[in-house]
């Protein structure tokens, strides 16, 4: 008697499958990972930036914003915004996105300008 249909072969399909799904998996897990930790570089450049335009109030509020500006740029980031608040220095910046991330998009035809974040200090009330 003839088999009609036979499983020859099934086992290799499934193996590419799983590989694949293993595969997709863990760049989703290092894109991931990736994000997290730019989004922590943002938030800290920023922290830093508004810290440093915070530094001394006896300047105008361009040389704050300036003394920001040069703290944002040595962490890697590009400042945005940068403004004063009732004496506090508020300052907004982006990161650029994670290389796979850059790439993923640039795939799909979207454009991804990078992780942002803000940050607010001032001088300690007396």
């Amino acid at each position: 008697m003839k088999h009609l249909r036979s499983d020859r072969g099934a086992a290799t399909l499934w193996s590419l499958v799983l590989t694949f799904m293993l595969l997709l998996s863990g760049s989703v897990a290092m894109a991931t990972g990736q994000i997290a930790v730019a989004r922590q570089q943002a938030s800290v450049a920023m922290d830093l930036a508004a810290l440093a335009g915070a530094q001394s109030t006896d300047q105008s509020s361009d040389q704050q914003c300036g003394q920001a500006q040069l703290i944002a740029q040595a962490n890697g980031a590009v400042l945005i915004g940068c403004y004063l608040d009732r004496g506090d220095v508020v300052v907004s910046g982006t990161v650029p996105a994670p290389g796979i991330v850059q790439r993923l998009f640039d795939f799909l035809g979207r454009p991804f300008a990078g992780i942002a974040a803000s940050s607010r200090a001032g001088q300690p009330e007396q």
